[in-house]
């Protein structure tokens, strides 16, 4: 006669998909509910104001030294003494633009290079400590310094 082999295996209940429907479902009427509240709120009358000024533009003066140690002023090729003259200038201003010195990040031809050849860059930090200091030295002292952070 053979023998007949029983099993222990009782029948359970998981309750990690319990847990996630009551969350489903918890969801879904806090959903609803926050969606069928309608907030009725007053009609009030706000003044116009007199009093104040519109805004004016800012002007902005960008200095920029690309990757050859080349200066731009506004995205214009300067040389230095016409730089230092230029610098000298916006100091006498009454309204100071909001001056930036920036460093390019993209090396670029120019059209005297050769064709798909693209110049080393130089070290441009003195370059940068120098342009600082001339622009110091023209009697800006309220500029910001803009550069990308994530090259090396």
């Amino acid at each position: 006669m053979r023998p007949v082999r029983r099993h222990d295996l009782s029948p359970r209940v998981e309750i990690m998909p319990l847990i996630d429907v009551i969350f489903l479902l918890l969801t879904f009427f806090i959903y609803s509910l926050v969606t069928m509240v309608h907030a009725e709120i007053l009609p009030v009358q706000l003044q116009a104001l007199t009093t104040g000024e519109a805004a004016k533009p800012a002007s902005i003066v960008a200095v920029t030294i690309d990757a050859r140690g080349d200066l731009y002023l506004n995205r214009v090729l300067i040389d230095d003494e016409r730089l230092d003259e230029r610098l000298n200038e916006i100091a006498q201003l009454d309204e100071k633009p909001k001056l930036f010195l920036a460093l390019e990040d993209t090396p670029g031809a120019t059209p005297g290079d050769a064709p798909g050849v693209i110049p080393a860059p130089v070290d441009r930090g003195p370059l940068l400590i120098g342009l600082i200091e001339r622009v110091r030295r023209a009697g800006l002292e309220d500029f910001n310094i803009v550069g990308d952070s994530t090259s090396p």
